[in-house]
């Protein structure tokens, strides 16, 4: 599930690549139009400040979730909760982890990973 983030802040010039200190980041929200209502709140306090500049960004994360379960039905984790591993950018990066994973408990057949998004 992507999601949307405001960032921005105040920048060294208008080119608005060098910030001043670090960007703020608000979100995750679950909609465009959540993310719009806070990127316009944010926009109008800092209208008159030509340095400032916010943007919303639609980012999505990976996540690679599972661990041990106490049959290999896999409906209930060993200690209550699954472990989660991540957030990763690509799935590619949480295929990658997924695999290290599985591959460390290969002959165990009470674990098992799966990588999800969100």
């Amino acid at each position: 599930m992507a999601k949307y983030w405001v960032i921005g802040g105040t920048y060294q010039d208008t080119g608005f690549d060098k910030p001043i200190g670090e960007e703020t980041k608000v979100g995750p929200f679950g909609s465009f139009e959540d993310a719009e209502q806070e990127w316009s709140k944010m926009a109008w306090q800092s209208v008159d400040d030509a340095n400032s500049r916010y943007r919303i960004e639609r980012l999505e994360e990976y996540w690679v979730v599972g661990g041990e379960y106490e049959s290999t039905e896999f409906e209930n984790p060993v200690g209550g909760s699954e472990e989660r591993h991540g957030p990763f950018a690509t799935f590619g990066d949480a295929e990658k982890a997924w695999s290290k994973l599985a591959w460390q408990h290969v002959d165990d057949c009470n674990y098992r990973y799966r990588v999800v998004e969100g």
